[in-house]
This record gives structure tokens, C-alpha cells and sequence, in this order.
């Protein structure tokens, strides 16, 4: 016989059988009892005490589902502050990012937001949430924030220059990819941005002396000569798009986008 069966057995034998207690019932609390005493002494949590979450599980490199769970029994809890709960919405905002959920994610940016005005890492993913969402009029207003927050910070120019380019505001874009330089004149992609958008705006000369300064700045950067080798394959010029890919694939042999554009343009083997 079991020890939780011995006190059952005991229990009902004695005061509670007397008392015309349900059999059933009065089995099924001792060995409750029982079970919830060894828990206690193995220094487990027993059936009456809940599991209190913990703040690792709701970090940005943990995997996102894990996260998003993570996060959200955090939110749960009463004892969660509200310092606390503006890092978990901004937390699981970038979770909501790795997992392709960008409705979820301007949500929950937007709650911090609500929390904390200031709060630079919420407005920086809702504006990059709105991007993939195609909002690029939104994206503008959150980086102009941080602009306004941080007007020293290269990098928020840079990416609104993005944002404009992709709401085909191209003599914006270079406005703001010149600020940048400005700011850091060793920032390549910014070079390769402004004379990308110089491109756009049909300007060849002023986006080959900027794809000429990344390259003297970083001859060993992929990303130069696949940008304009794209330039090039846009406007039909043929050999120069191949020559630029061609370069591209000898700094990345691995970019199959690079090797598929070869292919197009008739180089059957496009490795190097």
C-alpha cells in the first residue's frame, strides 16, 4: 500500500469516515496533501503556488515565439511594473519583428510609445514595422522624431533617407544620405544610398563619383559593385552590369541573387 493510500485509508477509518465524509473526496485531499509536501520538500513549486514568469524568457535573444510567450506572461502578472511593462511591449515588438508580424509589432511599439514618449528603441522598431508594412509616410514621422530627439545621430538620417527613397522622394533621400556624410564621411552604405538615389533622379555622373568614393573608402565591400552593377542592368548596359556582378561574386561567392542576375544576362557560369 502507498504512503498516500495509508493515509487515506487512516483518515477515512478514523474522524472523517465517522462523520459520514464522501469516501472519494476525503482519498483525493490526502493524497493532495501528500503530493503538495514532497513538491515543497524537493523545492518545487506544488499545485497551490503559481509559476511566477521571469524576465530572461522576455529578452531579444531569446528565440521570438519564446519571446512573444514570455513577454506576454509578463504583461499578465500584477506585480509587473510600469517601467517593466515599457520594456516588455518594446521587447515584444522586436519578437513580433523576427517572426514577420509587423501589424503585431506597430501595436505593441505603440503601447510603449504611449508609456514613453522617449523611448528611442520603440519608435526605431514601429518606424522599421511601418516600412515593411509600406507605410513610408509613417516610418518619415518616426524617424523625424528621433531626428528631432538625437540630431547628431547619423544613423536615423540614413534611415529615413531609406524611407524617402522608397516613397520616391529621391531629392530628399539625397538630402538626408548628405547629412549623414557629413556627419560620417566613412559611412559607406550612405554613399552607395545617395548614389542610388542620384540614380533615381537620373543624375549618372553625381552616382558614379559617389559609387567611386565607396569604393576608395572600402574596395572589398560586396555591396559597391552589386549596387551598381544593378544600376547598370536598369538602364540595359549589359557588360558593365556583368563586370560589376562579376566583381561582387569574387568579394561574396555565396550571393545567389548576384549569381541568378549573371544567369539572366547569359553568364552560364557565373562562378569565379
Amino acid at each position: 500500500m502507498s504512503e498516500a493510500e495509508v493515509i487515506c485509508s487512516s483518515r477515512i477509518a478514523g474522524r472523517h469516515a465517522g462523520k459520514g465524509c464522501c469516501l472519494k473526496y476525503a482519498c483525493t485531499i490526502a493524497a493532495f496533501a501528500l503530493l503538495a509536501t514532497h513538491a515543497s520538500a524537493a523545492g518545487l513549486p506544488s499545485y497551490t503556488e503559481p509559476v511566477k514568469p521571469h524576465a530572461y524568457e522576455c529578452e531579444p535573444d531569446t528565440p521570438a515565439y519564446q519571446a512573444i510567450r514570455g513577454c506576454s506572461n509578463l504583461l499578465g502578472s500584477p506585480d509587473t511594473d510600469p517601467q517593466m511593462r515599457i520594456r516588455i511591449y518594446t521587447m515584444r515588438g522586436y519578437a513580433w519583428l523576427k517572426e514577420e508580424e509587423p501589424l503585431a509589432a506597430v501595436s505593441d511599439f505603440s503601447r510603449a510609445i504611449q508609456l514613453d514618449a522617449s523611448n528611442a528603441s520603440a519608435i526605431k522598431g514601429r518606424a522599421r514595422a511601418f516600412e515593411i508594412l509600406k507605410q513610408y509616410g509613417d516610418a518619415i514621422e518616426d524617424w523625424t522624431r528621433l531626428i528631432a530627439a538625437k540630431p547628431s545621430e547619423p544613423e536615423n538620417y540614413r534611415e529615413r533617407a531609406y524611407a524617402y527613397h522608397l516613397n520616391g522622394n529621391y531629392k530628399l533621400a539625397v538630402a538626408d544620405f548628405t547629412a549623414v556624410l557629413k556627419l560620417d564621411e566613412k559611412n559607406i552604405d550612405s554613399w552607395i544610398g545617395r548614389a542610388n538615389a542620384y540614380d533615381a533622379l537620373d543624375k549618372l555622373p553625381d552616382a558614379l563619383a559617389d559609387f567611386d568614393s565607396a569604393i576608395k573608402l572600402d574596395a572589398t565591400y560586396p555591396a559597391v559593385f552589386t549596387a551598381r552593377a544593378e544600376m547598370w542592368d536598369r538602364r540595359g548596359e549589359n557588360l558593365k552590369a556583368i563586370a560589376d556582378y562579376q566583381e561582387s561574386l569574387k568579394l561574396n561567392s555565396i550571393n545567389l541573387k548576384v549569381r541568378q542576375a549573371l544567369q539572366r544576362l547569359g553568364i552560364s557560369h557565373p562562378y569565379p
